[in-house]
């Protein structure tokens, strides 16, 4: 049987939680900085399946509602974590 997924990969470095851009997003809003983070994680991931591009399809981009569903953050947070 034979495997046709395909797989994509994102190499992080170790420090990755310890870069400025990621410290600064989890300190933009207390208590909820930590999910800026971890959004900011789940929207590089799903840019892999689009040369790096947040895309539904090559002319759809996602919205602040579809990434709150697909992140499982608030439609809010997301939107703030956008700015």
């Amino acid at each position: 049987m034979s495997d046709t997924k395909q797989y994509y990969y994102i190499r992080l470095k170790e420090d990755f939680f310890r870069e400025d851009a990621v410290i600064a997003l989890e300190s933009l809003d207390n208590p909820d900085g930590f999910r800026y983070s971890n959004i900011y994680l789940k929207m590089l991931l799903r840019s892999l399946r689009n040369e790096g591009k947040l895309m539904v399809s090559d002319v759809i981009p996602y919205n602040p509602t579809m990434l709150a569903t697909l992140t499982g953050h608030p439609v809010a947070i997301v939107e703030k974590a956008n700015r």
